[in-house]
């Protein structure tokens, strides 16, 4: 025997016994430490150290900054891609799906913002082997959207809540409320919350959110994108295939999901409808480029123990359905994008349709009105000790309530800057004219704008008012844009262009000084002109001496009969209510 070698061998055997075993992923201790069993939710700068953590220890995730909010802080991004590709153009190209998860747009409902470092974190550590939901899906998380909300912590802020112990503010560093600012961009929350959508071009996305409704037994609820908006056939795939998953998959946890309970009358029990999602929110903004998007609302009378839980476990549903059905949904989604490249006619506005509906359990508590304790006076109350379990309609169908013919392509004049910076932030492929040109362009005449009484998160809105179309020869000048109407931005970009979209530009006055006079007479300066106007067009002078017959008030106001030649003459400041974008068409 060859002691030597013998001694060799066992020498070597006890090094390799004496090195520390590398730890499998199934065996990773859980690097972070939430305490909402504690009723408590995380700070923000407790949420991005947790993040930090993981992206540190794993290489698989990566802690990413976009921009600066308004609270003076970047707006970060937490990425997981098993690949440790952290570049979004080559994960597209790879194949693999994206889900982009946002929390905390209302820091006084915190649970996603829990709930999402929890599900990173098994992810990560592979619990339960949760690191196969990476194997065709990269999850792209959004710690806390409003920075400036979550920073200021108060136990007084939600008046209808009593867990978490503290928790954030609803309105931003601004007092903006984010969860209307994804159409105007007021915010640089909201800015850069655009280029993370439009960079990583999400094929699943969910806000999370809290609300405090109607009372019933549901600890979450669910706002989904309305199917009819989106294209053929991904509406299909979203209404017949995505949804049932979700609901369930919930329905096999301790956690059923129900639609959002916005009824159509005076309780539940008369039915549930799908509110369409305007572009001013989340889901309404991200369904415009194809994107499958959800909100979450967890109710708030429940305790958040039980909302952290219910929303780690959507996370799992909806990041599980992404990432096995990452092919068919980036597939369906290229079909869709290619559908709204070459569409010559888009829905604006939708309307609830009461004509379609299906049957869903519900479990609520009746309401009663009884003596307020605080008041002494009668109150509308929910009385738990009345719960009822009942099956009522659901309405999910919506038609169309604007529908509009597109140009061929858009023109801008470059003096409407905020609106070209918006386009350009979502992305919007525009040219600019090399030199000076006429092009003759529908123009809209908008007139009778009657608008919200008081500002409404820094805007005036525009509720109403009529628009006429006319064909004219416009002069562009060099810088304008001309935007064509054959890409993937196409929804979106008439949403915002289009008046009478219920989040256009115009609706939430950016093109305001386009309604509002520069030119004006007065009444001695302009006798002389009003005179030479009658006397060189003897047929208008016919109908202002006849307007004058027919009005004695007219007939006894010296002022009110120059504003009438003024108003009705080639005087008149022909600028007043003309919309200043045209509508072009190749010849």
């Amino acid at each position: 025997m060859n002691y030597k070698i013998v001694f060799i061998f066992t020498a070597l055997a006890f090094v390799m016994a004496c090195q520390p075993k590398e730890k499998t992923r199934e065996s990773q201790e859980s690097l972070v430490d939430l305490k909402f069993d504690d009723n408590q939710t995380v700070t923000y700068y407790e949420a991005i150290d947790h993040y930090q953590k993981l992206a540190d220890h794993y290489p698989e995730a990566r802690l990413l900054s976009y921009g600066v909010t308004d609270a003076g802080k970047p707006l970060h991004l937490f990425v997981i891609s098993k690949d440790q590709d952290f570049d979004p153009a080559t994960i597209r190209e790879s194949g693999k799906s994206i889900v982009l998860i946002n929390n905390g747009i209302h820091p006084g409902e915190p649970e996603g913002i829990d709930a999402s470092i929890w599900f990173a974190d098994d992810v990560l550590r592979n619990h339960q082997g949760m690191s196969s939901l990476l194997d065709s899906c990269v999850i792209c998380i959004i710690p806390v959207y409003n920075v400036g909300g979550c920073l200021n912590r108060s136990a007084f802020h939600r008046t209808g809540q009593t867990t978490p112990a503290e928790c954030g503010y609803r309105g931003n560093a601004k007092n903006l409320d984010l969860n209307r600012d994804f159409v105007k961009l007021d915010s640089k929350n909201a800015r850069a919350f655009t280029e993370i959508f439009r960079t990583w071009n999400p094929d699943t996305f969910l806000d999370t959110h809290t609300t405090n409704g109607s009372d019933h037994h549901y600890v979450i609820t669910l706002i989904a994108y309305q199917p009819d908006a989106l294209p053929q056939p991904l509406a299909d795939f979203h209404r017949r295939e995505l949804i049932p998953y979700l609901y369930n998959y919930m329905a096999e946890t301790a956690y059923p999901l129900i639609p959002y309970v916005s009824y159509l009358n005076e309780s539940p029990k008369d039915g549930i409808a799908l509110d369409a999602q305007e572009p001013r929110f989340s889901t309404g903004y991200t369904g415009l480029f194809n994107t499958l998007g959800f909100m979450t609302e967890n109710h708030i009378y429940k305790d958040f123990p039980d909302r952290v839980r219910s929303v780690y476990h959507f996370l799992n549903a909806l990041t599980g359905f992404t990432n096995s059905n990452a092919s068919k949904i980036i597939r369906l989604r290229n079909q869709a994008d290619s559908l709204v490249s070459n569409r010559k006619s888009f829905v604006l506005a939708w309307t609830l349709d009461t004509t379609q509906s299906h049957n869903i359990e519900f479990k609520g508590y009746e309401g009663e009105t009884g003596i307020s304790p605080v008041t002494g006076l009668q109150r509308f109350s929910y009385n738990r000790e009345k719960p009822y379990d009942t099956v009522v309609p659901y309405y999910d169908h919506h038609f169309a309530r604007i529908t509009i013919a597109a140009p061929d392509f858009y023109l801008l004049p470059s003096a409407w800057e905020a609106v070209a910076e918006r386009l350009e932030l979502n992305k919007v492929k525009m040219q600019r004219l090399e030199k000076d040109t006429t092009f003759e362009v529908e123009r809209y005449l908008i007139s009778d704008v009657k608008s919200w009484e008081r500002n409404y998160n820094w805007h005036r809105y525009h509720q109403d008012f009529k628009i006429e179309t006319i064909m004219e020869p416009v002069q562009f000048y060099a810088g304008d844009y001309l935007i064509p109407v054959n890409q993937a931005a196409n929804q979106y970009l008439l949403e915002v262009l289009e008046p009478e979209a219920p989040d256009s530009f115009f609706r939430w006055n950016f093109f305001d000084p386009c309604l509002e006079s520069r030119e004006y007479y007065s009444s001695y300066g302009f006798e002389e002109n009003a005179q030479k106007y009658l006397d060189t067009h003897p047929e208008f002078k016919k109908q202002f001496e006849a307007a004058v017959k027919a009005d004695p008030k007219l007939a006894k106001n010296h002022r009110a009969q120059l504003g009438y030649i003024y108003e009705n003459t080639e005087w008149a400041d022909n600028r007043v209510g003309r919309y200043p974008v045209g509508r072009g068409y190749w010849e």
